[in-house]
């Protein structure tokens, strides 16, 4: 009865309704660079998924229930009536969580987000608005939530709490199978619940994120999410919140959550990816799908030269253990992130050509005059020579991470690297580029050459915008699904001439249709996009003939024109083929 007059009375305590509120509270650029500077600086986190899910393990009634652990409710088709009693089953009385706060800082994390309440309902912390929670619920006693911040604090990590907006156990919603939505009988009543239960949160463990879930609920709006935003910001004005508080492809603040994805190139606004050490998040008895340590450093990598974070997930068992590859994984990230701390810190986005090899990186505080870069080597050349290309630079000192120098010649291109003497890491080699003077150059596509004088464009050489677009296989780029995503270019003409225009590309059929814009030297061509017969099937789409009279480095920029699908296409080259000479 007690939780039961408290829900009330919060719900005439919260004030404005939900949908009311457009605009976002008033915040100066600066400070909001200064809000968010620990959490860019981080680069690497923790994510823990944990609740009654994970005493089933991934089973029911003696049998593996398909996709993620943390779905089971909703997959096994269990209802109400039999999860609820699972709660009593749900001790963590393995749970040591300055063993779990230690293994994340020695792995290089900064960070850690927990699931507080994922989409069951059930709550981590003995809240005052539900019985389904670790308190009343359960006849476990401990605060599993101030032992995670205490650690955290201790240790000097940040500590984020994960807070689903869909919840299975609320009465104004259940599960409903087949389906991700649920139904909502009494939005306001909700609404008014979420922020009685989010500010006992705030209020108890002072949260440094605030990590959303759910918002693809049909129910859910951008003005709900805006209004729940401010009301989080005046509660703890300097918490972090991810952009998944209201409609994550249209709300930026403060932070983007590309989910299982990295973006191909660096975004306008700061971003975290999130993945997971094998595939379900919970934890799940029949998961073998664990990531390897090079897979998973190389993904780090990936993210952090172009500015983002990497959010990477563990689920544990129900008592609190951890299953033991996760901890060798962990451990094994460890040691390379431990050798390698300058890279990862020091890293900031440069906009350079996609580099066979891997990535670069240049260091904090690089200028064009002077300055360092980093070259993190994924793949080893064969022929012992690295090249470093489409950029400019005067004085070039190479050397490993530990400090052994090597030989490096300026080439066309930018300037190779003599790695005879160098063995390659496991994982992923670091060289140090220290330069005086550097610029990036245009790549030259009058060497790309099919036959005669053809000009190719090349996916590789490209620069991608864009949130989801990005190289795949080093070959062609893919996840072209944003309207305002483009590829550019920068195309060396070699003499005037009339120039057909084509792409190599593929689309599948339930993709086809929207129009690609074409801008070359202020001119723009357009052509619809027809389907292939899948996503491998490259053929030829013909934009039309352009007029090019300037001689040299003009822009070539490729995106959607007319947007009547969620996809563009897959893109392999641009070829442009003279028809006057």
């Amino acid at each position: 009865m007690k939780k039961q007059l408290s829900y009330v009375l919060a719900g005439l305590l919260m004030g404005q309704s939900p949908g009311h509120a457009a605009e976002l509270l008033p915040e100066s650029d600066v400070a909001h660079q200064q809000r968010m500077q620990w959490f860019t600086d981080a680069k690497f986190g923790l994510f823990i998924h944990y609740g009654v899910y994970s005493t089933l393990g991934g089973e029911w009634k003696g049998k593996p229930v398909p996709k993620y652990a943390e779905w089971i409710q909703r997959w096994g088709k269990i209802t109400p009536e039999e999860y609820i009693p699972l709660s009593a089953d749900f001790r963590p009385d393995a749970l040591d969580a300055d063993a779990w706060v230690k293994r994340a800082k020695e792995a290089g994390m900064k960070y850690m987000v927990i699931t507080t309440k994922h989409h069951e309902g059930f709550c981590l912390w003995d809240s005052d608005q539900t019985e389904f929670d670790l308190g009343e619920g359960t006849e476990f006693d401990r605060d599993i939530l101030g032992e995670l911040k205490a650690a955290c604090d201790k240790h000097g990590l940040g500590f984020g709490t994960y807070y689903s907006i869909i919840d299975w156990h609320h009465p104004s919603q259940r599960a409903r199978q087949a389906s991700n939505q649920t139904p909502m009988h009494d939005k306001e009543g909700y609404v008014n619940y979420m922020k009685a239960q989010l500010k006992e949160l705030i209020e108890q463990y002072d949260p440094a994120v605030m990590w959303f879930d759910g918002d693809w609920a049909n129910w859910w709006t951008m003005e709900d999410g805006v209004d729940l935003y401010n009301y989080l910001r005046e509660l703890s004005p300097d918490m972090v919140i991810n952009n998944r508080v209201a409609k994550r492809k249209q709300f930026k603040k403060d932070f983007g959550t590309p989910e299982n994805f990295t973006p191909g190139a660096a975004m306008d606004h700061a971003w975290e990816s999130c993945w997971t050490v094998n595939h379900s998040w919970g934890f799940k008895k029949s998961d073998t799908k664990w990531k390897s340590t090079e897979v998973l450093i190389q993904k780090l990598v990936d993210i952090v030269v172009k500015g983002g974070n990497l959010l990477l997930n563990v689920g544990p068992r129900a008592d609190g253990s951890w299953p033991e590859m996760s901890i060798q994984q962990l451990e094994d990230m460890g040691r390379w992130t431990s050798a390698h701390a300058e890279a990862l810190r020091e890293a900031e986005f440069i906009a350079l050509p996609e580099q066979p090899w891997g990535r670069v990186a240049q260091a904090k505080g690089s200028k064009p005059e002077k300055g360092s870069l980093f070259l993190y080597v994924f793949d080893w050349p064969k022929s012992g020579k690295l090249g470093l290309n489409g950029i400019r630079l005067g004085q070039a000192d190479v050397s490993t991470f530990a400090g052994k120098v090597l030989a490096a010649s300026h080439t066309k291109e930018g300037i190779s690297i003599d790695l005879s003497s160098v063995e390659a890491n496991d994982y992923a080699t670091v060289l140090r580029v220290d330069y005086k003077t550097m610029s990036p150059q245009p790549v030259s596509t009058a060497d790309h050459q099919f036959s005669g004088d053809e000009l190719v464009l090349q996916a590789r050489d490209a620069k991608l915008s864009g949130p989801e677009i990005k190289l795949e296989n080093g070959t062609q780029i893919g996840y072209w699904t944003e309207p305002d995503a483009t590829a550019s270019w920068a195309l060396n003409v070699p003499a005037p001439d009339v120039f057909r225009v084509k792409a190599l590309y593929a689309c599948d059929r339930r993709y086809a249709g929207s129009d690609a814009r074409l801008s070359i030297g202020g001119q723009t061509l357009e052509a619809s996009v027809k389907p292939t017969q899948g996503w491998k099937d490259y053929q030829l789409l013909d934009f039309g003939e352009i007029k090019l009279n300037q001689v040299g480095v003009t822009d070539c920029t490729l995106g959607f024109g007319k947007t009547r699908k969620s996809a563009l296409f897959n893109l392999k080259m641009l070829i442009l083929e003279p028809t006057e000479r």
